[in-house]
Order: structure tokens, then C-alpha cells, then sequence
């Protein structure tokens, strides 16, 4: 028949190190004024210690799965925030063409097909031949190209297909992508990515630090576009731009 030894203390399941020290003082406070045998008293401290031992042993391990996942959240932001896709192998000629004064006249019309496609479910017509008139209008062009910003045509069999417009702004080391289309047609052929990583090429030949650009709030498409590329969300925006009419959204910056 197996003796119970009572010695007034509860032992919790999982103790703190405060708690375990005030119980190993009580043992020992007991044993000193017990009469218990060498083995008994050797048989408690060792239990004691496995106790303790199987404490410290579960706070280890759960701080060492901490570390672990900090560390790979860490790899996973920064690699989506550094990773540029390979350029996809097309069976179609590409191009792209430097806006002058001998095709200027193209990017008008082709901005307003493109418009009209991508954004009929967004805004209303109205307010798309507004800012195709105040943004794209040539002298609105050719002012941007004369303070060196970049303004290029894409052709795809020497088709007008998209059109990119960006620049550099040494002061505040970051490149501005202020436009980046593509007729839907040829929206699945890997040919956006080859237009996002010219940018990106661009940038960090510029040694910027950032690539920063602006995206409608509704504009779904385009947003996973860029979050695919590694943008994420800054801030969100409202911008009046005359008529009554605003742009509402989302300001996603791309670190380099």
C-alpha cells in the first residue's frame, strides 16, 4: 500500500520560475524538519527537477516556433517586395516606340480605346472623355516630354497596342509610374509583365528607391496586377481634377 506524503503544496500545471524556486525553498524547508530517508528526499528533488526541466523545455520550443515564423513572414515580405519576373517569351514582334512629333498623334486615340475598354464598368462616359482630353492632349504630352519624362508607344506587329508613361525624380529618389496600358486583348500573353519590368529596369538603373504609382479604388484587375509585382497599398487618395469630377484612389509604392 503506497503512502501519501503531504507537504502543503499544489503544484500547478505549467509553473513559472517564481513559483518553482518558492516550492523547491518549502521542499527543502520540509525535508530539514522531517525525518525522511536520503532516497526519498533524492526521489523528490529529482521529480522536482523534471518538472521544472519539462517547464522550461515547453517555453524553449514555443519561443523557438516564434522566431521561426518571424523569420520566414520576413522572407516572404521581402521577397515579394524585391522579386521581378522573367521576361515571357512571346511569338509576337514588340516594340516599343519613343513618343516625338511623328507619332504623338497616336496616343490620343489609342488611350481613348484602351479607356473605354478598361474603365466602362467604373466610370461614366462623361467623365472618361474629360480626362482623356486633359491628360493625353498633345501639348499636355510634349510638356511632360520637354521636363524629361518618358513617354513610349508599344507595338505588337507593328500595331499601336499600349503605352507606358513614367520619370525619375531625383529629389525624392523615386520613379513615378504615371501610366501603364494595354489593350485587353493582349492583357494575358505575359506582355504587361514585360511592360512593368521596363519599368522596374529603369528604376533601379536610377538607383531609385522607390516605385510609386496611383490605381482606382475599383480597379481590381489592376491592383492584384500590382500586388503580384510587389506594390502594396500606402495611402488612400481623392484628387479633384476639374468639371466636378475626382479620382478616387489608392497611392501603392514598390520598394526597390
Amino acid at each position: 500500500m503506497t503512502k501519501t506524503i503531504d507537504i502543503g503544496i499544489d503544484f500547478p500545471k505549467n509553473p513559472s520560475p517564481d513559483a518553482m524556486n518558492s516550492y523547491s525553498e518549502a521542499m527543502q524547508d520540509y525535508l530539514m524538519h522531517s525525518k525522511i530517508s536520503v532516497i526519498i528526499e533524492v526521489l523528490i528533488f529529482i521529480l522536482i527537477g523534471i518538472v521544472y526541466f519539462s517547464y522550461l523545455k515547453r517555453k524553449w520550443a514555443f519561443q523557438a516556433l516564434q522566431q521561426e515564423i518571424a523569420l520566414q513572414q520576413e522572407v516572404v515580405l521581402n521577397e515579394a517586395e524585391t522579386t521581378v519576373f522573367k521576361q515571357p517569351k512571346l511569338d509576337v514582334y514588340l516594340h516599343f516606340h519613343t513618343v516625338n512629333e511623328k507619332n504623338i498623334h497616336l496616343v490620343q486615340p489609342l488611350a481613348r480605346e484602351i479607356w473605354n475598354e478598361c474603365y466602362k464598368d467604373i466610370l461614366d462616359k462623361d467623365q472618361i472623355n474629360y480626362m482623356i482630353d486633359m491628360m493625353y492632349n498633345p501639348n499636355k504630352v510634349n510638356e511632360g516630354i520637354a521636363n524629361g519624362e518618358t513617354w513610349e508607344i508599344l507595338k505588337i506587329d507593328n500595331i499601336p497596342s499600349g503605352y507606358l508613361h513614367y520619370y525619375f525624380n531625383k529629389e525624392e529618389n523615386i520613379v513615378y509610374l504615371s501610366k501603364i496600358y494595354l489593350k485587353s486583348n493582349n492583357q494575358t500573353k505575359g506582355i504587361g509583365q514585360m511592360m512593368m519590368n521596363r519599368v522596374i529596369d529603369f528604376a533601379q538603373k536610377n538607383q531609385a528607391k522607390f516605385i510609386q504609382l496611383t490605381v482606382n479604388k475599383n480597379n481590381q484587375k489592376a491592383i492584384r496586377f500590382y500586388e503580384k509585382n510587389g506594390f502594396r497599398n500606402v495611402e488612400s487618395k481623392v484628387f479633384e481634377i476639374g468639371n466636378g469630377y475626382v479620382m478616387d484612389d489608392y497611392i501603392y509604392r514598390k520598394t526597390l
